[in-house]
């Protein structure tokens, strides 16, 4: 098959991710994957599997439907069979796009995050209207996705899509990684306590604050916290680390590109996120055979951690609930070869086959 993927870039995101992972499959099982990407490459970039071709269209803000007219153009003399594309943005650009195109390729469109979540959080009509375009463009797919079975009922509500039309394939986050302890984070290697290791953009939908005011209640104050990224809410959570007097508890060492080592040196891993789509970085922690505490947050946790069974799971924003999970997670961490067991549940190799499986259906084979 000859497929192309249409979305903003390749810097480090859940979005990204997925596609990297999956573009070694795809072309290891010998279909053409072209990425066709809105923005600009960036030094953090994920990388894809060789033979991927990769065209960046530079658009100044990354816009989807800044690129539509060219998208359509790239896309009549590519001749496609399957235009696979992520989030509603990008996804309604490449439904018109298509139809622009006059080909015979199909739509299969992704869904990665809670749509209603997103666009109660959007600034302006116009950004607005176009998330909502949604219920228009979605029904012309032929195929839809969504990386969790929460997540697809709310795609369902928000699209106006009937339910069946959606299928749910969980993200292929799952990849072994042979690391040495040298690669962790110095405070998972000297031996001064637990260490809980956290994860993500420092955006409000993470919610580290929580986590921080739930670090601050726990009954070891021996116990420190290494919050891996960067983003726009650096500073507030600086002042919030100061005012909890966690200075010397917590570490924002900003983007790592990959945090395995650290999560498997520290062996303790919390999700403190307000909503999620699916929750990719779960699925490492459980792959590095870390003990888990997560929020039940809308979409993915729950079914990543299977009602409980993985992790434990804590009410959304309730800093004492967390903090008595991670007490009782140092005081019985899960075993780590049942949390690997689990991860391989979302390896590349089975979510490869079930986008394969979308792909056929889209095309009629």
């Amino acid at each position: 098959m000859k497929i192309a993927f249409f979305y903003e870039g390749l810097k480090p995101g859940g979005v990204e991710h997925m596609i990297a992972n999956l573009s070694h499959d795809l072309i290891a099982r010998g279909h053409s994957l072209t990425l066709i990407l809105a923005g600009a490459p960036t030094p953090r970039d994920y990388p894809v599997a060789p033979g991927v071709g990769v065209h960046w269209l530079r658009h100044p803000t990354s816009s989807a439907r800044g690129t539509i007219v060219t998208l359509a153009r790239m896309l009549r003399a590519g001749r496609y069979d399957i235009v696979l594309s992520a989030m509603p943005q990008f996804n309604n650009a490449a439904v018109i796009a298509r139809l622009l195109s006059g080909t015979k390729a199909r739509n299969v469109l992704t869904e990665r995050t809670n749509p209603q979540a997103d666009y109660a959080r959007l600034v302006g009509w116009k950004q607005k209207a176009w998330h909502k375009a949604a219920m228009l463009a979605y029904p012309f797919a032929s195929e839809i996705v969504a990386v969790s079975a929460g997540l697809a009922d709310s795609l369902a509500r928000f699209a106006r899509l009937d339910r069946n039309r959606i299928t749910v394939i969980h993200n292929p986050a799952y990849r072994p990684h042979v690391h040495g302890p040298e690669a962790a984070h110095p405070w998972t290697r000297d031996a001064n306590g637990p260490v809980i290791v956290a994860a993500g953009r420092l955006v409000e939908q993470k919610d580290f604050a929580t986590l921080l005011r739930a670090l601050a209640l726990v009954e070891r104050q021996d116990v420190r916290a290494v919050i891996f990224g960067d983003g726009p809410l650096r500073a507030e959570l600086e002042a919030l680390i100061a005012q909890l007097n966690l200075t010397e508890r917590v570490a924002l060492p900003g983007f790592v590109p990959d945090i395995t080592p650290s999560i498997a040196a520290a062996g303790c891993f919390v999700l403190s996120s307000a909503w999620e789509g699916f929750g990719n970085v779960l699925i490492e922690a459980l792959g590095a055979g870390a003990s888990i505490v997560t929020t039940d947050c809308p979409d993915g946790p729950r079914e990543i951690v299977a009602d409980g069974r993985f992790g434990a799971l804590v009410p959304v924003g309730d800093a004492p609930a967390m903090a008595h999970a991670i007490d009782a997670m140092l005081r019985a961490p899960a075993a780590p070869e049942r949390q690997v067991a689990r991860a391989r549940d979302f390896s590349v190799a089975i979510a490869c086959d079930r986008y394969e499986a979308v792909f056929r259906r889209a095309l009629g084979a």
